[in-house]
């Protein structure tokens, strides 16, 4: 399975994917958030990744006690909350396009059916679907109504729920589904990620598995990509110290680095799963591995005993695994003491 967007590739065989998620860390600010356009592309990250809503996108206003929500976020309730971290739709256009000059993907998580046009006239190659919004069937049906690529995170979901919002996307004709576990806990404690539960789910189902971490630091991500995500995605800040709900649990442009240097290294150590000898082990086969040495001289003719040979290293004569074949065997030429009995020295049988 491989997926190809704008000359980034996600697969399983492919380096983790790295998508730089902006959040609300743009400050509603333009500058900003073009400033984290570049921290991303510096660090080597794929993808740049924005958020699309405004307050009355997500909720409505209301003094329900259901709305109040912990300080931890700043605001009091969610109104409050999402229209000071929705980013201003202005923002998109040059943040596309800052994020292509900069050789980056970027894409972003929709969550009202309403933004749809909006969004397709910037040209956007793949759209996420937050963990939030995967159990909101009329979202699913409409982003699956473009026949692009969904990432779809999974954060808090059972695996009947993954399979419904799965079965709703397939069945509205969308286009490759890309399932993103996620620990949706923020910041998420590293004994709740559950990492093996990308196992689970494509086992289950048969598709692409990455993580979206909201995790401190690089541990989460880096052992992410030891297990085999196609994809990895991380809220980042250029200072978790600012104001604002989500710069608190972003990686800093040292993470960011750290992580993507980290996976790239955890790919290529990850190889191709086939058990093999590898060129940089062929010198220590050779030197390391037993074979059969000759502890006398031995002329032309002579039929082996036991007594005439002994199983030492290096491997360069008839291996140790394979002893049969010098039992009772006639020497075709001449061996001397110290040397290897090797295939050639044998007589036919």
């Amino acid at each position: 399975m491989t997926l190809t967007l704008e000359g980034k590739t996600i697969g399983r065989e492919a380096p983790p994917l790295l998508i730089a998620e902006i959040s609300a860390n743009h400050d509603r600010d333009l500058d900003q958030a073009l400033a984290l356009v570049d921290i991303a592309a510096d660090a080597g990250w794929d993808c740049l990744k924005l958020q699309t809503y405004d307050a009355d996108s997500l909720t409505i206003r209301s003094d329900h006690p259901s709305m109040k929500i912990d300080p931890v976020w700043g605001k009091e309730n969610l109104y409050e909350l999402y229209q000071s971290a929705g980013m201003p739709m202005e923002f998109h256009a040059p943040l596309f396009d800052r994020a292509r000059e900069r050789g980056l993907l970027p894409f972003t998580s929709i969550y009202d059916p309403r933004d749809l046009d909006f969004i397709e006239n910037l040209g956007c190659a793949v759209y996420k679907i937050a963990s939030f919004e995967m159990t909101f069937d009329d979202l699913l049906r409409a982003v699956a109504g473009t026949k692009k690529p969904v990432i779809l995170s999974t954060g808090m979901a059972t695996l009947d729920e993954v399979s419904h919002a799965l079965d709703v996307l397939d069945g509205a004709g969308s286009g490759t589904v890309v399932l993103l576990h996620c620990c949706s806990s923020y910041p998420a404690p590293l004994d709740q990620i559950n990492l093996r539960a990308m196992t689970a789910m494509g086992d289950a189902f048969g598709r692409m598995v990455g993580f979206s971490d909201h995790t401190i630091g690089a541990r989460g991500p880096l052992a992410a990509a030891a297990m085999g995500a196609v994809a990895i995605e991380k809220h980042f800040t250029n200072d978790p110290s600012r104001p604002g709900p989500d710069h608190r649990f972003s990686a800093t442009p040292e993470v960011m680095a750290e992580i993507a240097y980290g996976v790239a290294e955890i790919h290529a150590a990850r190889g191709t799963g086939l058990k093999h000898t590898t060129e940089a082990e062929q010198v220590s086969k050779a030197a390391g591995r037993r074979s059969a040495f000759a502890l006398r001289d031995l002329p032309a003719g002579h039929t082996l005993t036991p007594e005439d040979y002994r199983f030492v290293r290096p491997g360069a004569g008839w291996p140790a695994n394979r002893p049969e074949r010098l039992i009772a065997a006639h020497l075709s030429r001449t061996v001397a003491r110290g040397d290897p009995i090797t295939d050639d020295d044998l007589a036919p049988r």
